[in-house]
């Protein structure tokens, strides 16, 4: 099987692919549960998002910021082992490649 290249998302199209459990899911730990190695323990103040992407297994990674030292923090969310997130992902690429031919 091919690997699906990583490519950068943005938050409207996280949002998107994000069911509202899901959703609710990721605020959830990129507020309370993203460790920092600086602070040496979790981000207590959250996470300053600054990249997203949608991997080769459709899966989420952010990378960011620890909002209380300023440390570089990155989180993956195994969203891709979901077979409807996987789908919609798979459906989402597909509209991504359309619009670049």
């Amino acid at each position: 099987m091919k690997e699906l290249p990583e490519i950068p998302i943005n938050r409207f199209q996280l949002a998107v692919l994000l069911d509202e459990l899901e959703n609710h899911f990721y605020n959830f730990v990129l507020e309370n549960l993203v460790y920092c190695i600086q602070c040496r323990g979790f981000a207590a103040e959250g996470v300053e998002l600054e990249t997203l992407f949608l991997d080769s297994l459709n899966d989420i990674r952010v990378e960011g910021r620890c909002r209380k030292c300023g440390g570089r923090v990155a989180r993956l969310f195994e969203f891709g082992e979901k077979k409807e997130f996987n789908e919609k992902a798979r459906r989402f690429r597909k509209s991504i490649s359309e619009l670049q031919s």
